[in-house]
């Protein structure tokens, strides 16, 4: 199917909101702003192609907010804009790496077969109520950053005005299958491999967990496929 520039730039401006302007956004180095890599699924905006039901595929310079999970688009003239109708979006791929959309969320697809593999989606949460102990400590134990400044929603929230608001990054591992987004665990894993039903239950009963690492699951995934 033919991508259609024009249907892009109206499916965006007809719900869009304007944020300020993306290339200038993307070569600044403040001390203390969210990196970019951190904000966004990609390190830059890339050439993309988005699948929205009932249309046509549409193409154009894009990226994917990991914050508030929205679709990012730079205009003719770099200004960057945020999709309005994000839940019309089934796919997303940008410089060749595909995006699933399902449940309001994007998630980065890594092929294990032609149909089938492991999706990943990074969760960005602002930690607004972070309250200082003594000596300076934070409640929240976790791996945090500090930061100033969050682009969100078509705003910016100048953070540092008011105090440092920390934020946390984690990556959860789902299964996929076509465009649909399942949950990782043992039931998922026995129907996406019926022929290998008795190994993964004999993996489990004999005390193994699911890997924590992409990669590690890839290749768990990968030796299950490749014996069906």
């Amino acid at each position: 199917m033919k991508p259609d520039c024009l249907t892009f730039r109206l499916f965006f401006l007809l719900g869009a909101c304007l944020l300020l302007d993306g290339q200038a956004r993307a070569q600044e180095t403040t001390t203390g702003r969210m990196p970019d890599d951190v904000f966004y699924l990609m390190p830059s905006f890339g050439d993309g192609m988005v699948y929205i039901k009932g249309q046509r595929p549409a193409q154009g310079k894009m990226n994917i907010c990991a914050v508030d999970n929205t679709l990012r688009y730079l205009d003719k003239d770099g200004t960057e804009l945020s999709a309005g109708r994000n839940e019309d979006i089934i796919m997303v791929t940008i410089d060749g790496i595909a995006f699933l959309h399902d449940n309001g969320s994007f998630y980065r697809r890594y092929p294990v077969t032609a149909d089938m593999g492991i999706a990943l989606k990074r969760n960005v949460t602002v930690l607004t109520d972070v309250k200082e102990g003594a000596y300076g400590t934070k409640s929240h134990t976790s791996s945090i950053t500090e930061i100033s400044n969050l682009y969100a929603d078509g705003i910016n929230y100048e953070l540092n005005k008011a105090k440092e608001y920390p934020y946390t990054v984690s990556e959860i591992l789902f299964l996929y299958q076509g465009n649909e987004v399942t949950i990782l665990n043992k039931r998922n894993l026995r129907k996406f491999f019926p022929e290998k039903k008795a190994e993964i239950d004999a993996w489990f009963k004999a005390g193994n967990k699911l890997p924590d690492s992409l990669d590690a699951t890839l290749a768990l995934l990968a030796g299950w496929a490749s014996q069906e």
